[in-house]
């Protein structure tokens, strides 16, 4: 049977705290739109290209030095701008599905909300990056603050962690969550938010009633 394709190709961002379950959800509908023979790719940021993914680690354990928020702000950038055009974009323009583990409203809620830098610079910063092509849909999954250090908590069993933004404080991590919950409110017609502290398969049904949706 031939790959369904669209048009423009469809572009869906998964976001949300720490802990949330972002990655499982996202591979659980991917296994499942595959099922149904659409052309899917996963990719995360930072990440997706030997770039991105080498400006992921750098981001994500570097502690020599402070990174100051706005050099933050530009590493993710320029590894998005890379990850647009060499990945993103070609799947699209084929008529693919793109999921994504974590996108451009991540860099609003973490350096803009958490870090307090001016969200017009960030706005169009992110503009620039993506190359005209925002998402067609992106899902927050929504967790407490509480809930999210509990499962990290469970994650690493004791050990330290070494990931720079999940070791962050609490009130970090809220900001970044009602950084997420603004963002929906302001984009009511791209942005979905699920509450993600219930069982997998209850969070899998509402994600699948938005893919079907945005599919049709």
């Amino acid at each position: 049977m031939a790959k369904q394709t669209y048009e423009n190709g469809l572009f869906i961002t998964f976001e949300g705290p720490e802990g949330s379950g972002k990655t499982t959800q996202m591979q659980l509908i991917a296994d499942r739109l595959r099922e149904q023979e659409y052309e899917v790719v996963t990719t995360r940021e930072p990440g997706g290209t030997p770039l991105g993914e080498a400006v992921r680690h750098l981001l994500l354990t570097f502690r020599d030095e402070d990174i100051l928020p706005e050099a933050e702000l530009l590493l993710f950038s320029a590894a998005r701008v890379q990850h647009v055009r060499k990945v993103i974009l070609p799947v699209l323009k084929r008529g693919g599905i793109v999921l994504c583990d974590r996108f451009i409203d991540s860099t609003t809620a973490y350096q803009g909300y958490a870090r307090g830098l001016d969200l017009n610079v960030i706005d169009d910063m992110n503009a620039f990056a993506v190359c005209g092509r925002f998402p067609d849909l992106t899902i927050v999954l929504d967790l407490s603050v509480e809930d999210g250090i509990r499962r990290l908590s469970g994650r690493y069993q004791g050990q330290q962690v070494d990931d720079r933004f999940e070791s962050a404080g609490h009130t970090f991590h809220s900001c970044v969550r009602e950084g997420f919950l603004d963002i929906a409110r302001k984009h009511p017609g791209r942005v979905r938010v699920v509450d993600a502290n219930r069982p997998v398969e209850l969070v899998q049904a509402d994600l699948w009633w938005e893919i079907y949706h945005a599919l049709n």
